[in-house]
């Protein structure tokens, strides 16, 4: 089990955040995540065989924000 956490910009109101976290949640490998709206970031668990970090980046990056590792 790997943690990452993404800095990501473009979220402006719980809409945002809800839409980022499923986006996440929907990974393969992905156990868990919390999306701040205050901190612009997500904390993952994820099964790091399953899934990259970059992958969790680009599919937040595909639903229209930006997203980098913290």
């Amino acid at each position: 089990m790997q943690t990452t956490t993404l800095t990501i910009d473009g979220m402006h109101c719980q809409g945002c955040v809800q839409i980022v976290q499923n986006v996440i949640e929907q990974q393969t490998g992905v156990k868990g995540c919390s999306v701040s709206l205050a901190d612009k970031q997500a904390r993952i668990a994820h099964d790091a065989d399953a899934v990259s970090s970059e992958a969790l980046a680009q599919a937040v990056e595909d639903a229209g924000y930006t997203a980098a590792p913290a």
